[in-house]
Formats: C-alpha cells, structure tokens, sequence
C-alpha cells in the first residue's frame, strides 16, 4: 500500500514546521549554546537546567505549558501548524543548545582571550573565532533539532491538534492509522520516518567527529598566533 493524499499532507507539513521551526530557533539556541559553553556566571546552573527541562519532561507537559502560555499572552496561534511549530521547536531545542555548547567548550579560550587583548568586540570575537570553530555543531545540532521536530508528537498534539489535512504531521498520521480496520496502512509513513531519523542521526554523528576545527585548535593545529594577528577594529 503506497502513500494517500494525507500521507502526503502529513510529510509536507511536517517538513514545513521542522523548516520553519529551525529558521526561527536558529539564534537562540546558538547564542544559548555559545553563552553556555563559555559563561562562568554564577546562574549558568540555573540556566542550563531551565534550557534543559524540556528534553526531559513529557512532551505533553511542555506542549500543556505552551499552550497556556499562549493563552496568558493572547496569541491565537493554538492550533494551527505555528503553534505546532512553536511546540515542536521548544521540545528539540536542547539538542541543539548541548551540541552548539560541546562544540563551543571544545575551542581553545586562548584564542579568544588573544584576540580579545588586540581590542577585538565581543561580536568580532564570535564572527571570527567562535562561529568558524564551532559551524559542525551548529550544522549537526541543526539536523538533530530538524530531526526531533519532525518527529515530535505529545507537544504538538496538544498545542496544535490532530486534524487531517491542517495539522496533522507524520506521527500523528501513524497515530491515527494505528486505530484504523488496516493495520498494513502504517507501514509507509513508520518506513519514512525511520529513514528520516537514521539519516538525521548519521549526520549529526558525522558532523560531530573528533575532527572538528574546534578539536584541532585544542591540538594546535590552528595557531594562536595567527588568530592574535588579526587587525582590531
């Protein structure tokens, strides 16, 4: 049994949020990783652990939360595929808020702290040291959180709904199908979405390797000297 009109529905749309999911949360989560992996203020635990609740509470609960959040500010966006956008992204955003940290934490503080001797501005030392040393955890955590909002389910149910042909994403077509007379018809969307998360999972681990530019700069294979050199503005 191939792909329905919703099946396909379901794919785009999914799609669709994971997209404008990662457009949106873009900035926040790499300045938060950036601010996490180098800050030594003393709420960083406190911080983190707020950043983090989402990947370890139910989904249910967060998309609960989210939703009377919505309600608090009077955004009329429950609901629909933006509040669903918004559910998914506040769920897959600690992955790559951790990715973007690990990656940041990797990056000799020499080079910043040279650079920053020079007279560089805490932008230029982000444009120029930060974000080049740490671009493979920001791609791989990209992935990952593109990957988790795809595939996101509890959070999105509750915020955005279920209905076919408006809200409803691929876990929630597996979901719908699973309390239908064909069990056969499952089979489709499940192949897709394992596809999509093994693919998601080998990029990400690719883009994660020991051979980050971050990991070399550790190993001195990118000169301080070099960095130190640059003209300040």
């Amino acid at each position: 049994m191939g792909f329905t009109a919703n099946d396909w529905f379901a794919v785009g749309l999914s799609f669709r949020v994971a997209l404008v999911a990662t457009i949106v949360f873009l900035p926040a989560c790499v300045l938060m990783g950036v601010w996490l992996g180098r800050s030594r203020h003393a709420a960083r635990g406190v911080v983190q652990a707020l950043v983090m609740m989402p990947l370890v509470l139910p989904p249910v609960v967060s998309g609960l939360l989210l939703l009377q959040f919505f309600q608090a500010a009077g955004l009329r966006i429950a609901f629909t595929w933006i509040g669903a956008v918004f559910a998914a992204g506040i769920v897959a955003a600690p992955l790559w808020i951790r990715t973007v940290r690990a990656a940041v934490e990797t990056i000799d503080p020499r080079l910043s702290i040279a650079a920053e001797s020079l007279g560089a501005s805490r932008w230029r030392r982000f444009r120029t040291i930060t974000l080049p040393l740490c671009w493979k955890g920001v791609v791989g955590g990209g992935v990952l959180f593109a990957a988790r909002a795809l595939g996101e389910f509890g959070a999105v149910m509750v915020v955005a709904g279920n209905t076919p042909g408006r809200t409803q994403t691929i876990p929630m077509a597996i979901y719908s199908k699973l309390q239908s007379p064909n069990p056969g018809a499952i089979w489709p969307l499940t192949t897709a979405a394992v596809v999509i998360a093994l693919a998601a999972i080998l990029t990400g681990e690719w883009l994660a390797r020991d051979g980050s530019p971050g990991r070399r700069a550790i190993k001195g294979e990118s000169p301080i000297a070099n960095t130190a050199a640059m003209p300040s503005q």
